[in-house]
């Protein structure tokens, strides 16, 4: 649990290359369409993975925190401020899993129009703007994470000392 700091920049360093690359070969149309798509897909369900975790960490974290709470009585103040984590981290994943899969689902639709000028501007700028909230996201979330992990090591600093 306190290497999610770590675990969390590699798995957002990888997201940022696949959006490069996906970006790279849907702005070139040197390579072929479908592997634009294909990396499209590939983006989508890694970045849902990558909030997923973040969310699954702050579940797990938060059950753990809130058992050593009672168990050891330390300061409600510790379950309290993992509420306050989650809920800074918790919206930003959810609505970054839905903008992507919005992404590459317009993605379909402009491939299924593609004479549709109007398909290729939504399913772009839709896109830019999916990448852009991730970013944002992304420092957020690795924030969290920090602060989280800090948390952590000073309650088992506590634990320790009794």
């Amino acid at each position: 649990m306190l290497q999610m700091g770590k675990i969390f920049l590699g798995l957002a360093f990888w997201n940022v290359v696949l959006f490069a690359v996906t970006i790279g070969l849907g702005l070139a149309h040197q390579s072929s369409h479908w592997q634009h798509q294909a990396m499209g897909v590939l983006t989508g369900i890694y970045t849902c993975l990558t909030h997923s975790i973040v969310l699954m960490h702050f579940m797990g974290s938060g059950k753990g925190i809130k058992e050593a709470v009672e168990t050891h009585n330390l300061p409600e103040d510790y379950a309290r401020r993992t509420r306050r984590f989650k809920g800074q981290t918790s919206g930003h994943a959810t609505l970054c899993c839905l903008a992507i899969i919005v992404t590459v689902w317009l993605g379909g639709w402009m491939d299924t129009h593609k004479g549709n000028v109007t398909a290729h501007r939504w399913h772009m700028w839709f896109a830019l703007t999916t990448i852009a909230y991730n970013l944002y996201a992304f420092r957020v979330e690795y924030k969290v994470i920090a602060e989280n992990t800090a948390m952590i090591r000073e309650i088992d600093r506590k634990i320790a000392g009794k």
